[in-house]
């Protein structure tokens, strides 16, 4: 308001104005000069006209914007670009995995509904799983369903591989776990369709090379000792510090024959599961009782001839009541080689205690885990009669040494296959556990052996339940015998280094044995730590990767 007065004053007194620029002037008086600053109001705008120009001109934009775009499209030149490998196999490998997870479901379906009727429509209730205690990883990995993850994984293993991407994936994978492809019997690794069948890989013939030494226990199994020792008071060492129950590893009954009377097992055998085997039926064929015996002399295994010749004892009417016979024939071989290491005396101890005997025994254990570059087939680690089976339906965690570091009693948790036989100085058993990811565990001379099934889960849960009910307790296992694959020696012969079965990926194998504990040295002999004459020794150290046939300890006769 003051500028546009004091403009008005200057002009009206004829006083000289020169324009500096659009909003300041110079007004002259006399002598005086006066710089003003003008400011010229803004120009009034008509809306009744604007909106219909702007809205034109956001139409001819959009008309513009669409024609460059269908010129743009037209101009342009299409190339095509490879997509990245990595990137390929990434997307089929995702949707293999969803089609393998839908195919899961649809055969858990199937194997619910062909199972059986129960009493919420053939699907049993389900057991109570056993929640570890530990630090927060295995509260974790307690919540995941492992087991389904395994069964997937397996399912996924067997897809078949491109023949192009075999090598290059064999290799990369051979690079990351340490394989040694030089021992592989089939070097063409186009030959193997699937990352399963290069899991259970077979060697080149001398490869593995059997310890010589009668006496000696050799490795079932390339991998690397994690535990040995001595078991005190039917606890075994786990880690320093941490032990687990040998009843809780192995079953805390006798195992049972079809002459014996102790229950082992309350899980019903299924109508279908194998009868025993006619072609080791007790027929009384000379030349099997002559090959049995020779075997047993050989080897140190006692044997018997108790109803040889007589029909077999009628078995009870009791689903459940007595083992399914599993038996199967073993190698000519293995018979004539172990027909003398075991002795079938029976006592009031409990069932896996060591043989009374003029020399004191004890039981030793080692513990060997196979990692993802290991060989996965396993071997009889001595020659030993199998009697019997027992398969535990049990959970799927890691058993990586820091897990077996982490979680107390993971082997006794884990699903597991306890082979149970004896030798020639008493007691000798043979477990594999399985692990996450582990498709299964074989056993060449089982033909029913299922694990990591959905079947075997089932009924697992129906004899949980079935038990219950009976107000009896779920011994946790289902068993199965070989005692007609021999007449005299009461099970499946096998001699040292002979194969008996793999994993599907690596795992780990728990021995347990008897074996003379050996004289205290005199006083004139000196003390020597963790030795007595004529006793078991160790060959091994913590820690030390071994191979297939090397030894791992002797008995010092």
């Amino acid at each position: 308001m003051s500028l546009a007065c004091s403009r008005r004053a200057y002009t009206a007194s004829h006083a000289a104005i020169r324009p500096i620029s659009s909003d300041c002037i110079v007004v002259y008086r006399g002598t005086l000069r006066r710089i003003v600053h003008v400011r010229n109001p803004a120009p009034s705008r008509t809306f009744a006209w604007t909106k219909p120009l702007l809205e034109e001109q956001q139409q001819q934009t959009k008309e513009s914007f669409r024609s460059r775009l269908n010129a743009a499209l037209k101009s342009t030149k299409i190339e095509w670009k490879p997509i990245p490998i990595g990137l390929g196999i990434g997307f089929l490998g995702l949707f293999q995995f969803y089609r393998v997870q839908q195919r899961e479901q649809r055969i858990q379906e199937e194997e619910r509904s062909s199972y059986g009727s129960g009493p919420d429509g053939g699907k049993p209730k389900k057991r109570e799983r056993i929640r570890p205690s530990g630090p927060w990883q295995v509260q974790i990995m307690s919540t995941l369903p492992l087991k389904a993850l395994s069964r997937i994984w397996g399912r996924f293993n067997e897809l078949e591989i491109p023949y192009y991407l075999r090598v290059p994936g064999f290799k990369l994978y051979s690079f990351i776990f340490g394989v040694n492809l030089s021992e592989v019997a089939e070097p063409d690794l186009h030959t193997y369709p699937n990352l399963a069948s290069f899991f259970y890989r077979t060697l080149k013939p001398g490869s593995r090379p059997i310890d010589p030494s009668p006496n000696a226990i050799v490795s079932p199994a390339d991998g690397k000792v994690i535990q040995f020792g001595i078991i005190d008071n039917g606890e075994v060492e786990q880690v320093k510090g941490v032990t687990y129950s040998l009843d809780a590893l192995l079953g805390s009954v006798r195992p049972k024959s079809s002459n014996g009377s102790i229950p082992t097992s309350n899980i019903a055998s299924s109508p279908n599961s194998a009868q025993p085997s006619g072609s080791r039926a007790r027929t009384g064929d000379e030349e099997i009782i002559r090959a049995d015996e020779e075997f047993a002399q050989i080897n140190g295994i006692s044997y018997t001839l108790p109803n040889l010749f007589s029909s077999p004892q009628p078995k009870g009417n009791e689903p459940g009541e007595m083992p399914v016979d599993q038996s199967t024939s073993p190698r000519a071989s293995s018979e004539a080689e172990v027909r003398a290491d075991l002795a079938l005396a029976e006592s009031s101890r409990s069932w896996w205690a060591p043989t009374p005997s003029k020399d004191p025994t004890a039981l030793y254990y080692c513990v060997i885990y196979l990692a993802p570059g290991d060989y996965h087939r396993f071997h009889s680690p001595a020659s030993w009669v199998v009697e019997s089976r027992r398969h535990f339906a049990g959970e799927l965690y890691s058993v990586s040494p820091y897990l077996q570091r982490t979680l107390p009693g993971l082997f006794t948790l884990n699903e597991r296959v306890v082979l149970l036989g004896r030798w020639r100085w008493g007691f000798f058993s043979f477990t594999p556990v399985g692990a996450t990811n582990v498709g299964s565990i074989v056993v060449n001379f089982d033909r029913e052996l299922r694990t990591n099934s959905l079947n075997t889960d089932t009924a697992a849960d129906r004899a949980a339940e079935e038990a219950a009910k009976r107000g009896e307790l779920y011994s946790g296992f289902s068993e199965a015998t070989y005692e007609n694959a021999s007449s005299v020696l009461g099970g499946h012969a096998l001699k040292r280094g002979e194969e008996m079965g793999g994993f599907q990926l690596g795992s780990t194998i728990v021995l347990v044995f008897e074996a003379p504990k050996g004289r205290r040295p005199t006083f004139d002999e000196g003390y020597v730590e963790g030795q007595r004459p004529g006793g078991w020794s160790w060959k091994i150290k913590q820690g030390q990767k071994v191979k297939v046939g090397e030894m791992l300890g002797f008995v010092d006769e």
